[in-house]
């Protein structure tokens, strides 16, 4: 049996829609500057019963019916929950749970959680958001977006303020709006970076 190219496995349907609308874009790999790789969220994105902590404890059993059908696995969580430990114990953990099971595998721990990869500077989120288009003004305003801060300090805070007090959709469904449409050029979130340089490493271009 031909296993399938990578297996994602996720601690909420929020990072469900993300991977969604980014991975299911036309020709996404060449957002991400590497080769081109199957992604059927069918078969290839599992979200977790167990959310954060779940993903964290046994990261090793959830991905366990997806050896034998997967070549690679990425494990997305956010690092912020009751409990946590902290990203980086977090992301040492499963790695050594996965070691030795899966030759090919990247954990990617979201500081401090998912929101963080909503905020850019950029008309396409007040679009996904169903916002005002000077979200970035108001923010700033509030004191949620420091003008000297590339995101938000506390990103679910801010968006929690635009739910709030300017009617945003926070829904998990603006998550996916949101990938489909931003700009990954220039990411400089350091978890959203460590996904695509091990997708670039899998899957090299004109490879």
């Amino acid at each position: 049996m031909i296993r399938r190219d990578v297996v994602f496995l996720v601690a909420d349907t929020g990072m469900d829609q993300m991977l969604r609308g980014f991975l299911g874009r036309a020709q996404a790999h060449r957002s991400i500057r590497c080769g081109p790789f199957g992604f059927d969220p069918r078969e290839d994105l599992f979200v977790a019963p167990t959310k954060d902590p779940g993903v964290y404890g046994t990261a090793r059993e959830l991905l366990r019916p997806f050896e034998s059908l997967h070549r690679r696995a990425v494990v997305m969580l956010d690092a912020d929950w009751d409990g946590s430990p902290g990203s980086q114990a977090i992301r040492e953990h499963i790695e050594k749970s996965l070691d030795g099971v899966w030759e090919q595998y990247a954990v990617v721990v979201i500081e401090p959680e998912l929101e963080a990869w909503v905020w850019q500077d950029n008309p396409n989120v007040a679009e996904a958001l169903k916002c005002a288009t000077d979200f970035r003004r108001i923010l700033a305003d509030s004191g949620h977006w420091p003008h000297d801060h590339l995101k938000p300090p506390d990103p679910k805070a801010a968006l929690d303020h635009l739910r709030r007090r300017h009617r945003a959709d926070g829904s998990n469904a603006a998550f996916r709006r949101l990938a489909e449409k931003i700009s990954v050029r220039h990411c400089q979130d350091p978890a959203f970076n460590h996904l695509c340089e091990h997708l670039r490493a899998w899957f090299p271009e004109n490879s």
